[in-house]
């Protein structure tokens, strides 16, 4: 039986185990989820009309917005029964009763933020108001004159003048404390405030009152008045009113305050359905119009959500309604009559945002499914994970081969299943060959083999490429110095920066042929940069070297100078050798050239020197300095040969120093090619003086023309020759 048992397990496929297991979790977790989503909906539907119905909510609304208003009442009453008035009705004529009413209301004006003027008016028609400007542009007696934008409060007042025998206005501006800026004076008072709504309302009533909305005259929006009268004390009969402003444009900030939710809008509204005031924006944008001349009615509005609301509340004895819009969302809504004020809040909100408690059982819902469903993944990816990752890992370590990127190749994982290890120690074995191999051919062209996926075999093809040649100079003596072991050390240093330099600059090494290198630019691949590679490259190397010298100096290490040259041009690229034994290289004229002109450093004491086919190639992104015109050998045709002095992308604060070495090396090297070797041997000199550092080149050229003045050669063609 267990052996029964065992060939059963031993033949279960991969696929049939994951697919049981996945298939089992999976419907656990989605049993688990259906079975708590339904009864946690089924509750949430339950308790929603019971507990989450909108009355709660808005009556607590009202009762605060309530409370802001009688507040305001509180403020009236306050004011309106202050003693400062004299006890009899005596005319007011100079208006000095008002002083410390002026201060009452300038200290009421600062606590109510949504007040717009606190005024005073008595039955002997004077008047005394403290206000912000809001609403005011420009001066009363001339209104093409704009107000100061300091000017933020004004104290008005309209007194009798016994000099003039009638009643007369003036203006005084004043900053946010209430510093006098400036003051205007009115012949004649605007009005009679006794003529005012609010003033025979509460002169028949007296009581306080809250008057039905109205265009304010001073600022021209729509605004309401609380009033009081002021009593006699004595004769009780009413001496004035005191009242208070409002623009309706405040009272949108106010709403905001009470919102119930982010996404519910509440508007205020008069027994006449007209809004005072909204949340909504475009009504609150309508109500700061100075040119409307009625209120908008709430059945007028355009809003769908606004006048369905309307419908089902407006005219009828309910306060709370919920209803569904034809796209699918439900609101509720509701009114609350403002206790002892002339106004209803009417609130509605989207029904999804009182469903906060669905949303939280329904997080907790998706957090129980996620812990189920990651248990289900944890297992299945332990499981899987056991059973597929030492193959997955040995086919990313045959990609790295494949790519030849053994720099990120993966480790090979273990296992202990028969089959896999014995390719693990294939693979192990291929990725040693292929290391070992890369490090005698550029890693780039065993790639090119691998993906061509052709036989390496003898043949080559013509094509431009740009050689770099380097040599270390007077290598054998430095080797003559150091012990065998010390000198590998302290050249595998040399090397190590050079070829991570050339390869930088998209250069391949093709061999290291003692202490020299050959490298070459646009041998693997198309490369229509491969010249300026090949000088930035070369450029960089020297300066490597530079830091190098003092670093190996420092440490009692010999320096190794070294001359590099630079040729492009056609040459056969492709595997030269044996069929047993052969070698990615380019040959040709090419080659020879570029070898040539780095032995030729050696003579003009540089240490780059370029054929004028990469000066020509590479002088838009190059500066060169002209050095002179050579012949290898005999039969050869001269090149102008050139030092390269600066890649423009690094120029420097030399920069402009070395276009001048270049420049005047160019009008020598003219005057000595047409030869005029007195004006040449001239410039060379001053050049060799400026220059000191190039002077072993220059002095070559010196010491030419000066033989050549004194012994004027014949049929001279200007080329050096080497041979």
């Amino acid at each position: 039986m267990n052996i029964f048992k065992a060939k059963i397990f031993q033949s279960r496929k991969i696929r049939t185990d994951i697919f049981v297991t996945f298939s089992a979790l999976i419907f656990i977790s989605v049993i688990c989820e259906i079975f708590y989503s339904s009864e946690a909906n089924k509750d949430i539907i339950l308790r929603f009309e019971k507990e989450h119905y909108s009355k709660k909510i808005s009556s607590m609304t009202a009762n605060w917005l309530c409370s802001y208003f009688s507040q305001v009442e509180l403020l009236v009453s306050i004011l309106s029964k202050n003693k400062i008035l004299p006890s009899n009705d005596v005319q007011v004529n100079n208006g000095s009763d008002f002083a410390d009413f002026s201060d009452l209301f300038k200290e009421a004006l600062k606590k109510t933020s949504f007040t717009l003027t606190i005024q005073a008016a008595l039955n002997d028609g004077s008047l005394l108001q403290v206000r912000n400007t809001r609403g005011l542009r420009s001066f009363q007696t001339n209104s093409t004159t704009p107000l100061p934008s300091y000017a933020t409060n004004a104290i008005r007042k309209m007194e009798y003048s016994p000099d003039k025998d009638h009643m007369i206005e003036t203006w005084e501006y004043m900053g946010e404390d209430f510093t006098p800026i400036i003051k205007e004076t009115l012949e004649f008072a605007q009005y009679d405030p006794r003529e005012r709504d609010w003033y025979v309302e509460i002169a028949t009533n007296k009581k306080l009152l809250w008057s039905a909305p109205y265009k304010l005259k001073t600022s021209k929006v729509f605004g309401i008045t609380v009033s009081s009268p002021i009593f006699n004390e004595v004769e009780k009969n009413i001496r004035g009113v005191i009242s208070i402003d409002f623009s309706l444009n405040d009272f949108g900030d106010l709403l905001e305050k009470v919102k119930i939710t982010k996404n519910s809008s509440v508007r205020l509204i008069t027994d006449k359905n007209e809004i005072l005031a909204s949340t909504f924006n475009r009504e609150q944008a309508l109500l700061k119009d100075t040119h409307l001349t009625s209120l908008m009615k709430v059945m007028d509005s355009d809003d769908e959500i606004l006048q369905t609301a309307a419908k089902n509340l407006l005219g009828t004895n309910d306060e709370h309604t919920t209803y569904q819009l034809k796209n699918g969302k439900t609101f509720v809504a509701s009114k609350q009559k403002l206790e002892g004020m002339p106004f209803s809040l009417l609130t509605i909100t989207p029904q999804s945002d009182f469903t906060n408690d669905f949303n939280n059982i329904r997080t907790n819902m998706f957090f129980l499914s996620f812990i189920v469903f990651g248990l289900s993944v944890w297992i299945i990816f332990w499981l899987s994970r056991s059973i597929s990752r030492p193959i997955m890992q040995l086919c990313q370590s045959a990609i790295a081969i494949g790519k030849m990127d053994l720099d990120h190749y993966p480790k090979l994982p273990k296992s202990n299943i028969f089959e896999v290890k014995m390719l693990l120690s294939a693979i192990d074995s291929m990725q040693s060959s292929i290391i070992a191999f890369s490090k005698y051919t550029p890693k780039g062209i065993v790639h090119e083999v691998i993906k061509s996926g052709a036989d390496a075999r003898i043949g080559g093809m013509t094509q431009e490429v740009t050689m770099f040649f380097s040599d270390i100079e007077k290598f054998s003596t430095v080797s003559e110095k150091l012990p065998a072991e010390y000198l590998i050390f302290h050249l595998s240093e040399y090397f190590d920066e050079l070829t991570q330099n050339i390869m930088k600059h998209n250069g391949m090494i093709d061999k290291y042929i003692g202490d020299s290198i050959m490298a070459i630019w646009g041998a693997q691949h198309p490369d229509e940069n491969h010249v300026i590679g090949a000088c930035e490259a070369a450029l960089e190397c020297q300066k490597l070297l530079d830091g190098l010298t003092e670093k190996w100096i420092s440490l009692g290490k010999p320096p190794l100078p070294t001359r590099i040259g630079l040729h492009t041009g056609a040459a056969i690229i492709g595997n030269i050798g044996s069929h047993d034994r052969m070698n990615f290289t380019a040959i040709g004229t090419t080659v020879d050239i570029a070898s040539g002109l780095e032995g030729t450093n050696k003579i003009y004491g540089t240490r780059i020197l370029a054929s004028e086919a990469v000066e020509n190639k590479a002088r838009d992104r190059i500066l060169f300095r002209v050095v002179d015109k050579i012949a290898f050998s005999e039969g050869q045709a001269g090149i102008t040969i050139f030092e390269p002095v600066c890649s423009l992308k690094n120029a420097n604060d030399k920069y402009y120093k070395l276009m001048d070495l270049c420049s005047k090396s160019r009008e020598a090297f003219e005057l000595y090619q047409s030869k005029n070797f007195e004006e040449a041997l001239k410039l060379y000199t001053e050049i060799s003086n400026t220059f000191p550092e190039k002077k072993q080149s220059f002095d070559v050229l010196i010491e030419r023309c000066k033989d050549f003045i004194n012994n004027p050669p014949k049929n001279w063609d200007g080329i050096h020759k080497l041979w």
